[in-house]
């Protein structure tokens, strides 16, 4: 993929998935502004999350493994040999998705047991996630097609598919909410499920009817190609641990505790898909083509390039959530039945998934490069140390600090997930020097620092604590701007060469975003 591809890839990633991520914070206001931080609410979230699990270990693992064999195929035995291995592929997953919806569907009872902590919790999730049952199936196809495309170079149709989910669910609330209460919201998610998988199928049917594929349930790679995956699997299965255990622990406290942990989270993880995700979907293939084609020199320089722009990114937005959490909460989320007391119970875990912001984008790419690389094995070791962690952690600080204590955990995990996935690296890439990357790491904690001392000063003139609405919206907007301009002012004076790649990066982006409208 060419330079200019890569950048009008990146741009259509970043356009949907921006439209997913607004419509994600419109879908999290309309459940809590219609049920608040209930039980009902606890129940939805937890069910939502075994669906969107088994779809995120799903294409977590398809993308990863499939990508770079792939790459590896078509080089060593030609593009026809490549697309069979990935329909095998394609049809077994296929086959088990099916057997495994299909047992949800029948016995809700066994997943809901995961939260039987809170009896009362596990008996409200059964009947919804019988109503899910039939997403994941459709998700993960959805996740199938989405591999496959990547492959091919097509971003819009896998990048789009969560606006449609997320519409799916937000209509569901708005038009049965009050007929059938939050079973209406689980008939949501399923029609969102169908309406993602509808948005894939023409351009993933032009696509195979293009490339020649025949169905095929056997290719000579196909038991190696399921041995790399199998801890690719377990890896992508053991990150979703931590997102079960943070509402396991959750479910013990007061009612409501789940949503409002799982609110705090979404917002706290939107810099991921708004920022990270439309740099790195477009890159990985393209790394994976370098490893297939031994430029591992190039490699080491595009991993350098992206913890710069990483890093401009990701920090100001860690420092912004910390110091204005209860001002987002607030603005997002501070309506209907959700009211200052929720909002109190979303804003304190925010500030530590603030915290953890930048540890979250360079373990991304760590994982995604050493899944490039081959080294799917290492990221399921670096996986297990991070769900210890954060396991011990949650017993330890839930009862002094409880939903928050949460929050924390899985941060600190996120710091120690970057240590470890980077000693990894080093012995992959021994050309990697970690001295170089710390200082350009801390040149721009030092600019957020100063940033976020200018907009402490800002504080003082035009104080936030006790505002609503439009009003509180401008008042930030203005002092997010001061922030902003001075952080950006700082990285071009002691970071300059960082401050120059993120400057072309974002400019490529609005010229082909302007074009593309």
């Amino acid at each position: 993929m060419t330079v200019r591809r890569l950048a009008l890839a990146a741009t259509v990633v970043a356009f949907f998935t921006v439209a997913s991520r607004i419509l994600g914070f419109v879908r999290d206001i309309v459940l809590s502004g219609t049920f608040g931080a209930s039980g009902d609410a606890d129940a939805f979230v937890s069910s939502l999350l075994i669906v969107n699990s088994a779809a995120a270990v799903l294409l977590y693992a398809l993308v990863t493994v499939v990508i770079p064999q792939f790459q590896a195929e078509r080089s060593d035995h030609g593009e026809a040999s490549a697309w069979r291995l990935a329909w095998t592929l394609a049809a077994w997953v296929a086959a088990l998705l099916v057997v495994f919806a299909g047992f949800l569907a029948v016995f809700p009872q066994a997943a809901a047991s995961l939260y039987r902590i809170d009896p009362e919790l596990a008996a409200a999730s059964e009947p919804l996630i019988r109503i899910m049952a039939p997403a994941v199936l459709l998700q993960g196809l959805s996740a199938l097609s989405t591999a496959l495309l990547q492959i091919h170079g097509r971003f819009a149709g896998p990048a789009a598919v969560g606006v449609a989910f997320n519409a799916g669910i937000i209509g569901g609330v708005l038009l049965f909410s009050d007929a059938i209460g939050i079973e209406g919201a689980a008939w949501g998610v399923t029609a969102g499920a169908v309406m993602q998988l509808a948005l894939q199928m023409p351009q993933f049917v032009r696509l195979m009817r293009g490339v020649g594929i025949t169905a095929t349930l056997t290719h000579p790679r196909l038991g190696t190609t399921a041995l790399l995956a199998a801890p690719v699997f377990a890896a992508s299965l053991l990150q979703q641990v931590n997102n079960f255990s943070d509402k396991i622990f959750a479910a013990s406290l007061e009612e409501g505790r789940v949503a409002a942990l799982t609110w705090a989270n979404t917002l706290g993880q939107a810099p991921r898909a708004l920022l990270l995700l439309p740099v790195l979907t477009p890159l990985f293939p393209l790394i994976a083509r370098l490893v297939a084609d031994g430029r591992r020199s190039e490699v080491v320089g595009a991993y350098r390039r992206a913890a710069g722009l990483l890093g401009v990114l990701g920090i100001p937005v860690a420092a912004f959530l910390i110091v204005y959490a209860q001002e987002a909460s607030t603005l997002l989320f501070e309506r209907g039945k959700c009211d200052a007391a929720c909002v109190d119970e979303i804003a304190s875990p925010l500030v530590f998934y603030g915290l953890a912001v930048w540890a979250g984008f360079m373990g991304f790419l760590h994982n995604r490069v050493l899944s490039a690389v081959g080294r799917t094995r290492q990221v399921m070791i670096a996986t297990i140390v991070v769900v210890a962690v954060t396991i011990a952690l949650d017993f330890a600080l839930i009862g002094p600090l409880e939903q928050s204590g949460l929050a924390l955990a899985s941060a600190v995990a996120l710091f120690v997930n970057v240590g470890v996935t980077f000693t990894f690296l080093r012995q992959e890439f021994p050309d990697l020097d970690p001295g170089p990357l710390a200082l350009q790491q801390l040149r721009l904690v030092l600019a957020a620092l100063v940033a976020v001392g200018a907009v402490l000063m800002a504080n003082l003139a035009i104080p936030t604590d006790n505002l609503h609405g439009w009003e509180l919206a401008g008042a930030l907007a203005v002092k997010c701007l001061i922030g902003a301009l001075v952080y950006a002012a700082m990285v071009r004076v002691i970071a300059p060469g960082d401050f120059a790649h993120a400057k072309t990066t974002v400019a490529s982006a609005l010229r082909r975003t302007s074009r593309s409208a």
